[in-house]
């Protein structure tokens, strides 16, 4: 392949985009984690009969929204953090969006550089041997650089590692000062691009310190590995890029490219870009304690909108907004509100709103009953002795912690069930057995059994003896 005729740190020329030699600027659009191959998860369902083709919402599809993007804007160059294709396998369903992104911004006259990531590891290189126009930097873990021109003057100089395996326990930033790269010109920016788990004192996803990235003495760092985007608006960017689409709720906010905007004096400041097709959200919606489960109904379509023309109003006008609404505050209704959610009642509502199809994904149960736990517990009965564990659970304490430790040895054979190792390799998998996890599931389930139990109390003291 072309890359592995390239010497360890050896700099290379590229193509200068037309129309921008006499700009004294450059300007890069960096993409994070794209993911190839995959496509946005709990969509397809709501979409179908919307008018919205979830084909418009992949990872392909943002990534041509990119392209578009770059060209019109004449970039200098795009770089992609690693982490483009999902897997080794999807090499075979990413190669076409991929050459038709890297066909477009070579014809356009854009250099196209990349690093390989823990997932595309395999994949990458693969592409690049076969991808005219695709340079991948760093094959095989070893630092690289690449200075981008106009004509004949340096611009910028981009340095790239690439993962040569998909575990890598040793910091490559570290090995990057051990043996720096020399710079290619004084005066010009450096920019670091690279695949790494950033803060980690260690780990199998390259751990690098935000204290390696600053010794480096790079003047920007661009990361992948992370999907939520920590780059930051301004100047000295250090941080991810964060995903390109968000690929499941968990993806929360802006995702998007970004633009990279490098002075004459070599200043470097980055921007992110609001055209991500696809946005999610998390937002707590307030119940009022007399709302009945049609009331809650209306306030859910209501905050749909308000949700959407908020972020339309900040720039953002994704075609689709998928929002994981968790119901909050108190209420008289806690059972016939609990029976909806668990019915999915309001799962998959959808609503246009200027532009924008918004979409319930899921409604999550954040309430308590109105209700006063301590008088409650005063009782010896059922609801009281169940109001006690409650309290338990809200106080915290060893009383809690017993109860954590009991359900959790109950649940922990059925939580290590073969069944479920699939949903363990999930992107956005969590310990279903964690402290987090097992106060909210008792919590829930705790407050229906005593809505229950204190309807069957008022049943009996009703009842004529």
């Amino acid at each position: 392949m072309a890359q592995s005729r390239r010497k360890e740190g050896a700099i290379t020329p590229l193509e200068t985009p037309k129309g921008r030699e006499d700009d004294s600027n450059a300007t890069l659009l960096a993409i994070g984690d794209v993911h190839l191959g995959t496509t946005p998860s709990r969509v397809a369902d709501v979409l179908s009969s919307s008018g919205v083709d979830p084909a418009d919402l992949t990872p392909a599809a943002a990534l041509s929204t990119a392209v578009d993007w770059a060209i019109r804007d004449r970039v200098d160059a795009v770089l992609f953090a690693g982490d483009v294709v999902e897997n080794s396998n999807a090499r075979f369903e990413a190669i076409q969006p991929l050459q038709l992104a890297v066909d477009r911004l070579v014809d356009a006259g854009i250099p196209v550089l990349a690093v390989a990531g823990n997932h595309d590891v395999e994949a990458l290189p693969r592409l690049a041997g076969i991808i005219e126009g695709f340079h991948l930097l760093g094959e095989g873990g070893r630092w690289e650089s690449h200075v981008l021109h106009k004509g004949s003057r340096p611009v910028a100089e981009i340095l790239g590692w690439s993962f040569p395996e998909p575990r890598v326990i040793t910091s490559p930033v570290a090995q990057l000062i051990q043996s720096p790269l020399p710079a290619h010109a004084a005066g010009v920016a450096r920019l670091g691009l690279l695949h790494a788990d950033l803060g980690a004192s260690s780990g199998p996803y390259a751990p690098v310190s935000r204290v390696e990235l600053e010794e480096s003495g790079l003047d920007a760092w661009l990361l992948g590995h992370l999907h939520g985007p920590s780059l930051g608006n301004g100047a000295a960017p250090f941080g991810y890029l964060g995903s390109l689409v968000g690929l499941d709720p968990t993806e929360t906010g802006l995702h998007g490219p970004w633009r990279i905007d490098i002075t004459h004096d070599a200043r470097v400041v980055a921007r992110q870009l609001a055209i991500a097709p696809l946005r999610w959200e998390a937002v707590d919606l307030a119940v009022e304690a007399d709302w009945d489960d049609e009331d809650v109904g209306d306030h859910i379509l209501n905050q749909l909108e308000v949700l959407a023309r908020q972020i339309q109003e900040q720039g953002h006008t994704p075609a689709v907004l998928g929002v994981r609404a968790r119901l909050v505050g108190q209420t008289r209704h806690y059972g016939a509100i609990q029976r909806r959610i668990g019915e999915g009642i309001w799962d998959g509502a959808t609503r246009p709103v200027n532009g924008t199809l918004v979409f319930i994904d899921r409604v999550i149960d954040g309430l308590s009953l109105m209700l006063d736990l301590e008088d409650i517990a005063q009782s010896n009965d059922p609801p009281g002795l169940l109001a006690r564990k409650l309290i338990a659970l809200y106080r915290g304490g060893e009383e809690r912690r017993a109860l954590l430790d009991e359900a959790r040895g109950s649940l922990r054979p059925l939580a290590q069930e073969p069944t479920w190792a699939v949903v363990e390799d999930q992107r956005s998998a969590t310990d279903p057995i964690s402290d987090e996890a097992l106060v909210t599931l008792l919590r829930q389930a705790g407050v229906a059994a005593l809505d229950a139990l204190l309807a069957q109390r008022r049943a009996r003291d009703r009842s004529p003896r």
